[in-house]
């Protein structure tokens, strides 16, 4: 992304220093001071700037990727009219004041000349939205590389985490049957095991995966969790009765979860320590996991770069839900809150 930004400048400088160089020995005049020219057309050149980020940044995203070519040509041109006008009037106040005197004379030459500042900025705004339109297109290219890169390195883990499977559960029913029936606690919490194993290894090798499997997944590895949790615990996960039908990647939710348990409080009264899971339906369009818990002073510290661990997890947001995601945390004293809203998919 650094090497594509230093690029777009160095696009942008070389597309100005041409342009300057142009207007400079179109209307150099011998008769009149050389460095109120160039002044002249140093303002005139900085001039096209606002109307080159306005047309890249604004008018593509806006029209251009939306097949609005109507739109966007007509915003052009009238963007261009108004930044003609303002380059005219700045630009010619600006050399009045250096010289005594108009930059441009009226009458015909005053029209053949706006009519080419006006050619000038419609140029410039085209240039820079072409510009914007190559840089986007190669970080779509880029995004999807990575993307790519991430489904290998995630599908390699699951090949590692593989290690002869099948031996692993035989090794669960072994001590599943080994566990005297009536201890029913103990032979429940192996099923659940056995079952969470399953999911990560066979369920999870798809790019997407039904989100009943995913918060079934989550219940499991929340009571997993309880048993090592001191009794009386403030521990409350909320789910609706009703979950909406829609995809969602893999084990995408669960560092959250993760490590409010790893970074919860220690408090020695018990109730004090609190962990709330919510998952919500939101609306038509996204889904909302919200996780809060108490942490101790003496912990690392939950908004740091390692405290959390969310580091990983926002780089596997933005490679597998760009632009439509957004993963909020707040520290209120010892509460730490992470609010994380994912666009469902169907």
């Amino acid at each position: 992304m650094k090497r594509n930004l230093i690029g777009r400048i160095g696009i942008y400088f070389l597309l100005w220093l041409i342009l300057s160089f142009f207007l400079l020995y179109l209307y150099y005049d011998s008769k009149a001071p050389f460095w109120n020219q160039f002044l002249v057309t140093l303002i005139v050149t900085a001039m096209t700037y606002p109307l080159a980020y306005y047309a890249a940044r604004v008018l593509v995203p806006r029209f251009l990727y939306h097949k609005r070519i109507r739109d966007y040509i007509v915003s052009v041109l009238l963007a261009a009219f108004v930044n003609t006008i303002l380059t005219y009037f700045i630009a010619g106040g600006i050399y009045g004041l250096l010289s005594s005197k108009p930059v441009f004379t009226s009458g015909s030459y005053l029209l053949i000349v706006s009519s080419f500042l006006f050619i000038i900025n419609c140029i410039v705004a085209g240039i820079s939205s072409a510009i914007q339109i190559i840089n986007d297109h190669f970080g779509m290219e880029h995004q999807l590389y990575e993307a790519q890169n991430e489904k290998i390195r995630a599908e390699l883990s699951y090949l590692r985490a593989q290690i002869n499977p099948h031996f692993l559960f035989n090794v669960l029913n072994t001590i599943y049957f080994q566990i005297n029936k009536e201890n029913s606690e103990a032979r429940n919490s192996v099923e659940i095991l056995s079952g969470m194993l399953r999911y990560q290894l066979y369920e999870c090798n798809t790019d997407m995966i039904d989100i009943s499997s995913e918060l079934a997944y989550i219940r499991n590895y929340v009571a997993i969790q309880q048993l090592r949790m001191e009794p009386g615990t403030d521990l409350k996960v909320m789910i609706p009765d009703v979950i909406d039908t829609f995809k969602i990647a893999p084990l995408i939710i669960l560092p959250l979860i993760e490590n409010a348990f790893k970074y919860l409080s220690n408090i020695k009264d018990s109730s004090q320590n609190k962990l709330y899971i919510t998952f919500n339906n939101g609306d038509d369009s996204c889904f909302i996991v919200q996780v809060m818990n108490t942490f101790s002073d003496f912990a690392v510290q939950p908004n740091s770069s390692n405290g959390l661990g969310l580091k990983n997890m926002k780089r596997r947001l933005e490679l597998l839900y760009p632009g439509a995601h957004s993963l909020v945390t707040e520290r209120i004293g010892n509460i730490f809150k992470v609010t994380l809203k994912i666009q469902k998919h169907d």
